[in-house]
């Protein structure tokens, strides 16, 4: 390699770090923002007064509601929010006459009081009783038992409507010719096949799913197509990044931040606007503080953000977006041959110091 093809290959490496650190600096501002945004303030002051479930009252629950679905009593196939009775009346919602709670086990609290010397000893104090002189007194939240109480899902109710979070909006026209076929690519090197399904009901309301035990990945095919190749990166970063010890065990809220994350960033540096798709969907898996979520990721993000784009034939040294239909996943396997190279998995570059 010449002194000059080199010095050009390190000034496209060290365009493209730019450009991925300048789009992570936007997603984490722009998702802060729209979290202090009347409308998730909203959302997230509802959310706050909906109770928590354990496992076993979530099993409860969605027994009920299938079971109340089947007889034609609910529409909604699945539960969603569900409060008790005196809750729903507080957010200005009623159960609907003939709706029937679901039941569920509610823990009993006591209370466990005891007394501590100076000695750091403790005795149980017995109802009505009060410490000792130069004795303090602890309590304790304990759990005494169960009882039956019940809960009513949204569907069951009327009233005011139900504040939501600013909705993703899916991605239109057409992606940068050549970077469909590159994702396609590095999937099946690690050793994934990919296909299209009709629609977002096929994979259960998702674009995208990746199946690790079938090692295959799905996208819906009733989208344009730069909403398809977002997706097809989406789930690429999963496979990437989420595949084996220990990354397959990080919670799924970090998973869906970090695959976003390298999409949009990939989709800005090919001039592709992903915006209202991307900053609702990470906003909304973010958690509580979503800069420091953006920002815990921020270096596997960037690391395979830039192995993506280094693997794309598209225009995105410039940002300008090659007009060109992509995806075709079926028909792009059929140009390269549905075979990944031989020689096994190729191995990932390790991540750079960003």
């Amino acid at each position: 390699m010449t002194s000059s093809s080199h010095s050009s290959t390190e000034e496209r490496s060290e365009r493209t770090a730019a450009k991925v650190a300048a789009a992570q600096e936007l997603l984490a501002e722009q998702v802060a923002a729209l979290r202090s945004g009347e409308d998730w303030q909203r959302f997230l002051a509802f959310q706050a007064k909906l109770h928590q479930y354990s496992p076993n009252n979530v099993l409860l629950i969605h027994a009920q509601h299938t079971q109340a679905h089947a007889e034609g009593l609910v529409d909604a196939p699945e539960p969603s929010c569900v409060a008790g009775f005196q809750t729903w009346k507080a957010l200005g919602r009623s159960v609907t006459k003939g709706q029937h709670g679901y039941a569920i086990l509610a823990p009993v609290a006591g209370l466990r009081r005891l007394a501590v010397d100076p000695s750091g000893e403790r005795r149980l104090l017995d109802a009505g009783e009060q410490a000792r002189p130069g004795e303090t007194e602890e309590r304790h939240r304990l759990v005494r038992g169960f009882r039956v109480s019940h809960v009513f899902d949204v569907s069951q109710t009327t009233g005011e409507p139900i504040p939501e979070p600013t909705r993703p909006q899916l991605l239109r026209g057409e992606a940068p010719r050549g970077l469909g076929a590159a994702v396609l690519a590095l999937l099946e090197r690690r050793g994934f096949s990919v296909s299209t399904v009709a629609d977002a009901q096929a994979i259960g309301g998702a674009n995208g799913q990746t199946n690790w035990a079938e090692r295959t990945v799905v996208v819906r095919a009733d989208m344009d197509d730069a909403a398809m190749v977002k997706t097809l990166v989406h789930e690429a970063a999963h496979v990437l990044l989420h595949e084996g010890a220990p990354d397959h065990l990080l919670p799924r809220p970090l998973k869906e931040v970090e695959a976003e994350s390298v999409a949009f960033l990939v989709a800005s540096a090919h001039g592709m606007v992903t915006d209202d798709y991307s900053f609702p969907y990470v906003a909304a898996w973010a958690g509580d503080d979503p800069v420091a979520a953006i920002q815990a990721t921020q270096r596997r993000v960037a690391w395979m953000a830039r192995v993506i784009l280094e693997a794309s034939p598209a225009e995105h040294g410039s940002g300008g977006k090659v007009p060109g239909t992509d995806l075709a996943v079926d028909g792009a396997r059929a140009d390269r041959g549905a075979h990944a190279p031989e020689g096994g998995v190729a191995p990932l570059p390790e991540p750079m110091g960003l």
